[in-house]
């Protein structure tokens, strides 16, 4: 009796493990489920977290600056001039943009731009008619598709650029005095970003390096500047005295190219340096070969020629550097020099690249509103935009 009690007893020790095996098969999709949900969870929070981030408004990158720009020569650097004049000019710049394709994952983008900028002179230079005369730089429009074609992201890859329109409108005085209407353009380009020395200095390093190629054509009322209000008495070619509104006998340029190359290094994410170059040849408009001469000769009508070596061709170089310092969310400021010169002077000399008469020194304070709303540190891509850049 007593073993027979035992041997049940036994048994039913066997079979609880058995009981229970039905238990823990049920168990084991929710304990797999648990661990999947409470695995994914935390890689799934800062992938949310990251698009957030990136997800940038519509308007990014749009810069508002506070510009102030001084002659070279008023500084007393470079060549002692013949005749002092001394200019500064403050202005405020806006490069707007708006974004209407934005996708960061595929590297796509597509936006609308539009610069500008208004600006004050403050000495009595000869740039201006009147001192503290206010101008209006020449407005630009575009639009802008970029692509990435190479790399896995836009902070290390290569885009390429196409500006299938812009638009140059003549608001400045100069432009606007001489006889010009509007100028459609289109541009290329290229431009790789490179980081630099990633996990191996106590700071990011970042490079990017951009090639682009312009066309322009600008459309006048005339092929030579002039302005209806002008009521300049001349002597005609046929002897006779007219009032007339040319302002001078020089031709305006009718096809311009730009061929530019930029470096920027962006050195931890406050400091960033610049260097842009760029060569622009450009054609004017063709004048007559010959013109026909009569009333103030004796002998009668007298045909005169263009010069043999008279050309229509001259190429204007530029060179601008700069070093930016962000001092707080969405402020920056920034140290420059510009040169922009014709390649031949007016004075028949050849310009340098480096240096001319009309380069400039410019301090900024610039505002990309950006910032203030996504949170991001980025500093946005500027070029300054002074009178004579």
């Amino acid at each position: 009796m007593t073993l027979t009690l035992a041997s049940q007893r036994l048994a039913a020790r066997r079979r609880r493990p058995l009981r229970l095996l039905p238990c823990l098969v049920a168990l084991v999709p929710l304990l797999v489920s648990g661990s999947v949900v409470a695995q994914g969870a935390p890689a799934d929070a800062p992938a949310k977290a990251v698009q957030q981030e990136e997800a940038l408004p519509a308007y990014h990158h749009t810069i508002f600056s506070w510009d102030h720009t001084v002659t070279a020569a008023t500084l007393g650097v470079g060549d002692t001039p013949q005749s002092y004049n001394p200019t500064y000019t403050m202005g405020f710049v806006a490069r707007t943009r708006y974004y209407l394709l934005d996708d960061l994952q595929r590297g796509r983008h597509f936006s609308l731009r539009l610069d500008g900028g208004l600006y004050r002179e403050f000495t009595n230079s000869d740039v201006t008619t009147q001192r503290g005369e206010l101008t209006l730089s020449d407005l630009e429009l575009g639009t802008v598709y970029a692509r990435r074609i190479q790399g896995k992201s836009n902070l290390d890859g290569t885009l390429a650029e196409l500006r299938p329109l812009t638009l140059t409108l003549p608001t400045s005085n100069a432009s606007w005095d001489s006889g010009r209407y509007f100028a459609p353009g289109v541009l290329v380009g290229v431009f790789n970003v490179t980081p630099w020395l990633r996990g191996r200095a106590p700071f990011d390093i970042s490079s990017l390096v951009r090639f682009a190629v312009g066309y322009k054509r600008w459309f006048a009322r005339a092929t030579v500047p002039t302005n209806p209000s002008l009521e300049r008495v001349r002597l005609t070619p046929d002897g006779r005295t007219l009032p007339g509104d040319a302002l001078s006998g020089s031709s305006l340029i009718r096809d311009q190219l730009d061929f530019s190359a930029s470096l920027r290094l962006l050195l931890g994410a406050d400091v960033y340096w610049w260097v842009n170059a760029a060569i622009s040849p450009a054609w004017k408009y063709d004048v007559a070969e010959g013109v026909q001469l009569c009333g103030v000769v004796l002998t009668g009508c007298a045909e005169v020629g263009a010069r043999g070596d008279d050309r229509r061709y001259l190429v204007r170089t530029q060179l601008n550097t700069e070093l930016s310092l962000r001092v707080a969310k969405g402020f920056s400021v920034e140290l420059g020099y510009g040169n922009v010169a014709n390649q031949l002077g007016a004075d028949g000399r050849r310009r340098s690249f480096f240096y001319s008469p009309e380069a400039v020194f410019y301090a900024s304070v610039s505002f990309f509103p950006h910032e203030l709303v996504s949170g991001k540190r980025q500093l946005a891509q500027r070029e300054p935009v002074p009178p004579s850049l």
